[in-house]
């Protein structure tokens, strides 16, 4: 089941959605010229919303590259990176699709890793049918192992390359090692684990990872996400499978910090390009940090992104996905 909703008034909705729902640093609108649409399509029992763009019918042809773009924990698909890349890479000839997966917003809580990567294979699959022969699969954040995880699995031949961008590769050690610390880490799987066992998986819990701030997560999703054990959000062995080229793509002030120890960004890219031996070409893309800018700033790259999106254009002209042709 597949709809489309076609908007006129894109300038007047996105701008309350910039208002309501986003950090003014990390909420974007889309360069003039850009189309955008409403989209829905289905995933298992779940319909997913999320956002089209494409590029100025009176400056490009038809674009035959795609790119799908899977956010973060609790994120949108209009807010931060998904958000600023769709709208630039669509003004500079592709089109984009953004979406809230399960584990956006407060859905998050109860989600599991499982569902969101199911979630990438309906977008692929609804991005075929719109006529795409190539696809930039791209995930930020959380979503970085969500798009590992598929393209080490059963991919979509139609998938070409894969992008990360803030990256991870083992969700369950950072939570053990920098969120919340090896002794707090224990306690609370522990507990997490029990619930489980109980039928009570549903249970809500919070996850203290610093001063003043936790996630929300049920006993469930905290087992599925950060198990170092049990989770599939470990994937490693799934990046040594990926044979699309690749490019993963930090900020060096981009750097993981909670209760326990220090995981630099910088350490991540390099385990995760050190792991992808099946990839013929597997590239580190590093955005110069802006002064002043905290990291959580660093990880949405703020200031830095018409930089990025210009990097990202250049990398994929050279992996043969191009642009939509310009009409002369």
């Amino acid at each position: 089941m597949k709809r489309l909703i076609m908007l006129p008034g894109v300038s007047c909705l996105l701008s309350l959605l910039y208002v309501l729902c986003c950090p003014p640093a990390l909420a974007y609108l889309p360069p003039a010229g850009v189309g955008f649409e409403l989209i829905e399509f289905q995933s298992g029992p779940r319909v997913v919303q999320g956002g089209m763009f494409s590029p100025d019918p009176k400056i490009f042809g038809k674009p035959t590259t795609g790119v799908i773009l899977v956010h973060g924990v609790e994120s949108h698909w209009y807010s931060g990176p998904p958000m600023f890349l769709a709208a630039y890479l669509a003004e500079q000839g592709y089109a984009a699709l953004g979406y809230n997966g399960v584990h956006a917003g407060e859905s998050f809580r109860t989600s599991e890793f499982e569902t969101a990567v199911a979630e990438v294979g309906d977008a692929v699959a609804f991005m075929k049918a719109r006529g795409f022969s190539k696809i930039f699969l791209v995930g930020h954040s959380l979503g970085t192992p969500i798009v590992e995880y598929y393209q080490g699995d059963k991919p979509d031949p139609v998938v070409a390359a894969i992008g990360v961008y803030g990256p991870h590769i083992n969700i369950p050690a950072v939570t053990r090692d920098s969120l919340l610390g090896p002794e707090l880490y224990s306690k609370f799987l522990a507990e997490c684990r029990d619930l489980m066992a109980n039928g009570r998986g549903d249970e809500i819990k919070l996850l203290p990872y610093r001063e003043s701030r936790v996630i929300i997560t049920s006993a469930r999703t905290f087992v599925s996400y950060r198990d170092i054990d049990t989770s599939k959000a470990a994937v490693a062995k799934m990046v040594r499978q990926i044979k699309i080229p690749m490019l993963i793509v930090y900020d060096p002030a981009d750097n993981i910090q909670g209760k326990g120890a220090l995981i630099k960004r910088e350490t991540i890219a390099g385990e995760i390009k050190d792991n992808a031996v099946a990839s013929p070409k597997a590239d580190i893309l590093v955005i110069p940090s802006i002064p002043g800018n905290s990291p959580l700033a660093a990880h949405g790259l703020v200031k830095n992104e018409k930089l990025a999106t210009q990097k990202t254009v250049d990398w994929l002209k050279s992996v043969d996905l191009s642009p939509a042709p310009r009409i002369p």
